[in-house]
């Protein structure tokens, strides 16, 4: 390999960092990382784009991208158009409630877009506090933190406040839809069959499909796959498993079967995706 995707983790005693553009020299932000830590992704304007997990999102001006620990990011910027907010997994999370905010930004297991298109108002009150929390941080070992950590909280709830509502983010979806994306979250390596996650929520298989389908768009067993898949390429890329040791982590007792399994899903081989990732960030 000529280069992988590396892990990012904020240093030591400094749990949290506002950065203005240009970015040039936050390097471990700039290229292909993956997170140890929250990040959101402040987008000035509309050129660009965000790969999360593989995935590419065009950057609009007023877009908020949200990055949770684990994911993997890649961006096509130069630095010079996103402001960035990271900081460190627990930082904020210290009560029920800002667990809770937290989860309603960031949230990666509810089928969520990664990100939310935030009105022009906001920057009114968002501003602001960016700043106050750039500022406080520079101080160092002079900062309060638990300002920081305040500072945070009021910044994600104005997110939310001013996040502009589709249709789709604006309905009311049926809870259960969330606890089988829970129950899945949990199992996935060893339950891979529909029947686990019915029983579990003592529903036959065709409700259970019929609940989730008509939200997601998806079956039990499609978002069993994605999962597996998603967490197949995250370790593709990012680390040196060999692909005998990945197949046998997500619960395959057949390495060859993992990898037609896959074929199945990408059309091209574990070694093949790999190897593609790999090249693409060779500087």
């Amino acid at each position: 390999m000529s280069k992988s995707i590396k892990p990012v983790r904020l240093i030591l005693g400094e749990p949290c960092r506002a950065i203005e553009p240009p970015l040039v020299q936050e390097e471990p932000f700039l290229e292909p990382h993956r997170h140890e830590y929250w990040e959101v992704v402040w987008c000035l304007d509309d050129s660009g784009h965000q790969s999360i997990d593989f995935v590419d999102y065009d950057n609009k001006k007023g877009r908020f991208f949200t990055i949770s620990p684990g994911q993997v990011h890649k961006s096509d910027t130069v630095g010079s158009n996103v402001r960035l907010l990271v900081f460190a997994h627990g930082f904020v999370e210290t009560n029920t409630r800002s667990t809770q905010l937290v989860d309603r930004v960031f949230s990666t297991q509810k089928q969520q877009l990664p990100y939310l298109d935030i009105s022009e108002e906001s920057e009114h009150y968002l501003v602001p506090i960016f700043n106050m929390i750039k500022d406080e941080c520079a101080r160092k070992e002079l900062c309060d933190w638990p300002l920081v950590e305040s500072l945070i909280n009021s910044f994600l709830r104005y997110m939310l406040k001013f996040a502009i509502q589709t249709d789709e983010k604006g309905k009311e979806r049926d809870p259960r839809v969330a606890l089988v994306i829970d129950l899945i979250e949990k199992h996935y390596t060893k339950e891979k069959k529909c029947q686990f996650y019915a029983d579990s929520l003592a529903l036959t298989n065709k409700r259970i499909n019929e609940i989730v389908k008509a939200d997601l768009g998806k079956t039990v067993t499609q978002l069993i796959h994605d999962r597996i898949m998603l967490e197949a390429n995250r370790d593709l890329v990012f680390s040196t498993k060999t692909i005998k040791t990945i197949a046998f982590e997500l619960g395959f007792e057949d390495p060859a079967y993992f990898s037609r399994f896959y074929r199945s899903q990408m059309n091209e081989s574990p070694a093949e995706f790999r190897l593609r990732c790999v090249d693409s960030t060779t500087l």
